[in-house]
């Protein structure tokens, strides 16, 4: 299981910091609605109308879901 610096070491490595809503679905390998879904409640900014995601913020959520899946 990763820790939480290393999920998101692994997207900064691989997006950089802030992730558009396709580059989340391409880490997390989910649908678009999934997706969608999935990110109700991750903090998020607009640049006109793209969402954009901190990687923090996404490494927090799947970090957390890491440790509830027992």
């Amino acid at each position: 299981m990763a820790s939480k610096a290393e999920i998101r070491a692994e997207l900064r490595e691989l997006y950089g910091n802030v992730l558009s809503q396709n580059q989340v679905r391409q880490y997390l390998g989910k649908g678009t609605r999934q997706t969608i879904a999935w990110l109700q409640d991750v903090p998020f900014t607009c640049e006109g109308r793209k969402k954009n995601y901190l990687a923090i913020d996404i490494a927090r959520k799947y970090y957390e879901q890491q440790q509830t899946a027992v």
